[in-house]
């Protein structure tokens, strides 16, 4: 069988997009493909609790898969020349290296094929490329995000919004000083264990996805049966509406600390309302299994390797 490696940088703080990369390695390594990732050095921190393998001296054979993310490009240049085949996993389609030009079609990427997470990224190669990409969807463990006993704190993970997070707390605090009180708690670098459990306790989660192709947090926060409230990021519309969480238009500041404001007084003053729309966030995430993107994941590689 031919091997299956996913080229990787060993960053020094955590992602989302690494994370899921880490779990198709486990899963397709537990169902009997050799997959590992290859990397140049082992990170040095495992931010993300991973049984996947690791190949420090990756040395290409004929036949091999390769998988590079969308923002990697130079980790595929040193292979330019091997006998492998060569696979775009895209999780988000802002961050594609665009080359000059613009009639080569995917191989502008140097790749054969592209693989894509969400819904978002197929409509993206559908319009531009005029190519329907198979999808592995994101999954949520249960095992690993579920709800723990509510404390009132306002969860946050600025990284990308690092500017919009500081307007949206200062201006929140004077616009709605009933709220002014409630602590706010930012889990940026923090491992995904660590994010999980504060999520578990968070009563809310104020979303800062921005440019993205799905967004994991708000939907790790439903899973946590912590209320989300803020931006959808462009991919979140994918799965977020107005029955499971408080959203906001895109730079609009104001309607994003309104939106937050709007989620504590559900909490506080309704607890019908605030129950349904718990309900809707467990609904929401039920459709994102893990088996149902393992599925996905074996279906794509069998038909690849076959």
């Amino acid at each position: 069988m031919a091997r299956i490696r996913y080229l990787l940088h060993p960053f020094d703080k955590p992602f989302g997009g690494v994370a899921t990369i880490h779990r198709h390695v486990e899963w397709l390594a537990a169902a009997g493909f050799d997959a590992a990732i290859a990397m140049a050095a082992p990170p040095v921190q495992d931010f993300y609790a991973s049984r996947a393998k690791l190949d420090l001296a990756y040395a290409p054979q004929a036949g091999d898969r390769v998988v590079i993310p969308e923002g990697l490009p130079h980790l595929l240049a040193p292979l330019a020349q091997a006998p492998i085949r060569r696979i775009l996993f895209c999780q988000n389609q802002y961050y594609l290296p665009f080359a000059a030009d613009p009639m080569a079609g995917i191989a502008e990427f140097g790749v054969d094929r592209v693989l894509g997470s969400s819904v978002a990224v197929r409509a993206f190669f559908r319009d531009v490329y005029a190519l329907d990409i198979p999808i592995v969807p994101y999954a949520i463990d249960p095992a690993e995000y579920a709800p723990a006993a509510k404390t009132r704190t306002i969860l946050l993970m600025p990284r990308k919004r690092a500017d919009m997070a500081a307007l949206i707390h200062h201006t929140f605090k004077r616009r709605h000083k009933r709220h002014a009180d409630i602590p706010w708690l930012s889990v940026d670098g923090a491992t995904a264990a660590q994010a999980a459990a504060e999520m578990a306790r968070a009563q809310w989660f104020l979303s800062l996805s921005h440019r993205e192709s799905f967004g994991l947090p708000p939907l790790e926060a439903m899973a946590c049966k912590t209320i989300p409230a803020g931006f959808m990021g462009d991919g979140g519309r994918e799965y977020m509406t107005a029955a499971n969480g408080f959203w906001a238009p895109e730079e609009d500041w104001r309607a994003c600390v309104d939106a937050l404001a709007a989620a504590i007084d559900r909490v506080d003053n309704d607890p019908a309302a605030h129950q349904a729309m718990l309900d809707a966030g467990a609904a929401t995430v039920a459709a994102y299994s893990p088996a149902r993107a393992q599925a996905a994941l074996l279906e794509f590689w069998r038909a690849e390797l076959a």
